[in-house]
């Protein structure tokens, strides 16, 4: 018991004041732990890109445009506003805060409907973009032409309506003058039967409203 009590006096006293090893081991450890945070991080956010760059190439492809182009942050953004038929400085609207979700909300339906969907399926389309997306583009929907019509375009669709009935009219009763079969003619170009294009069926690269169909590498 004697050599214990001697032993004591020997060893030394721990510092409470001395944080240097403990320190260099919460720095590193602190480190690791932020850089296996970051690289979780990264490949999280490589594998959402690709999901989703793949479920809207389907998309691109039966509007006309290249898959990859669906794979470009912000470009895809771009593409999917002159896919739908809206003016492209529709598209500065998404980077305003709060009126972007009701921008991105009014693009998707415009694409549901571009795509001969109903309003059911725009909700899919912002809940579960990437599932609903995927249905598009490895579906049987078919793309149907921008729905968006700015106001001139109504106008004209309404006249190419207007012109439309007429000429069933007067067909269904050739012995008589219809009195409304005279109307402004469309303002369309000429398909190869001879009748005025649809409001969706215009030349893209004259169409000032949006692109529409395109065939783009």
């Amino acid at each position: 018991m004697l050599p214990t009590l001697f032993a004591l006096p020997l060893a030394p006293a721990p510092d409470p004041y001395d944080y240097s090893y403990d320190t260099t081991m919460d720095s590193a450890a602190f480190a690791a732990f932020f850089m296996a945070l970051m690289g979780i991080y990264a490949l999280i956010f490589v594998v959402a890109w690709l999901v989703t760059g793949f479920a809207w190439a389907g998309v691109f492809n039966k509007a006309g445009y290249a898959k990859w182009k669906a794979f470009v942050p912000f470009y895809n953004s771009w593409i999917m506003v002159k896919m739908v038929g809206r003016p492209e400085s529709h598209f500065w609207f998404l980077f305003i805060p709060y009126f972007n979700i009701y921008m991105m909300i009014v693009i998707m339906n415009d694409m549901s409907k571009s795509f001969g969907k109903d309003t059911g399926f725009t909700v899919g389309l912002v809940l579960l973009p990437v599932v609903f997306a995927a249905i598009l583009s490895y579906g049987d929907a078919a793309y149907r032409g921008p729905s968006y019509l700015s106001a001139d375009q109504k106008q004209q669709a309404m006249y190419y309506g207007q012109q439309q009935f007429a000429q069933q009219q007067y067909a269904a009763a050739p012995g008589q003058q219809y009195p409304n079969a005279q109307y402004p003619a469309a303002p369309y170009p000429t398909a190869p039967d001879g009748q005025p294009a649809g409001p969706n069926q215009q030349d893209p690269a004259q169409n000032p409203f949006g692109s529409g169909p395109a065939q783009q590498p």
